[in-house]
């Protein structure tokens, strides 16, 4: 009987710390997203723990960051922090984002068109 109860501790503290490294790869994101017209980049940075997006434009060295809002199965939405009428949306399967700010009611694309991300991984 003791045996049994020492086994069941020793796996369950296997299965439980395997899912805490999975989970810390999973707690940040980071993306190169570049426009299709224009030599424009940004890097992007989603921080899902704090739930927030950052966002630098590499040509005019200029960053933004926001708050996720929304996320569902498609998107991820998330609304400047020190501007509510500037947002950026991600789309996590076609891995397009749109920065737009809002404008004469309407959203408007301020990134010269759609961004196409690709998911980076740190090199050192």
């Amino acid at each position: 009987m003791q045996m049994k109860k020492l086994l069941t501790i020793v796996v369950l503290g296997l299965l439980l710390s395997g899912n805490a490294y999975a989970h810390i790869e999973n707690k940040f994101v980071y993306l190169i997203c570049e426009t299709l017209n224009y030599n424009t980049s940004y890097e992007v940075h989603l921080d899902f723990k704090k739930k927030t997006v950052s966002s630098f434009n590499m040509s005019k060295k200029e960053s933004t960051e926001y708050k996720i809002y929304k996320t569902t199965e498609r998107w991820i939405s998330a609304k400047a922090i020190d501007n509510e009428n500037k947002k950026i949306m991600i789309h996590r399967y076609a891995g397009d984002a749109h920065i737009q700010e809002f404008e004469d009611d309407k959203w408007e694309d301020i990134s010269n068109g759609r961004l196409q991300c690709e998911k980076i991984k740190k090199k050192f």
